[in-house]
């Protein structure tokens, strides 16, 4: 099975020639299918990231290691390829929907 490779710092993985957002599990916590980040911010990363999910509508689900003492995540695995729907950054806070799992990668 080939699963998407990323790269330490970034906020992608390439699969199947695609470059794609991956966003983490803890934010689904209690809240399946819906995906609430409250960590949005100044960050120069978030426009690019916030831009290919929102015009890919598509997102890889990743679990992670709790973060570091700089808050800093870090991916432990991949679990799947996405559909996303509604996406919102409002008021420090990114909010979707999971619509339809397009690939499986455990």
């Amino acid at each position: 099975m080939i699963k998407p490779k990323g790269r330490q710092g970034s906020w992608f993985a390439e699969w199947q020639g695609e470059l794609l957002p991956c966003v983490h599990q803890h934010w689904t916590q209690g809240r399946w299918p819906h995906y609430l980040d409250p960590n949005v911010d100044d960050r120069p990363d978030w426009p690019a990231f916030l831009d290919a999910i929102r015009s890919g509508q598509k997102a890889i689900l990743t679990t992670s290691h709790p973060p570091d003492e700089k808050g800093t995540w870090r991916r432990k695995s991949y679990v799947a390829l996405w559909r996303v729907a509604s996406v919102s950054a409002e008021d420090g806070t990114l909010e979707f929907e999971f619509v339809e799992q397009l690939h499986r990668f455990s």
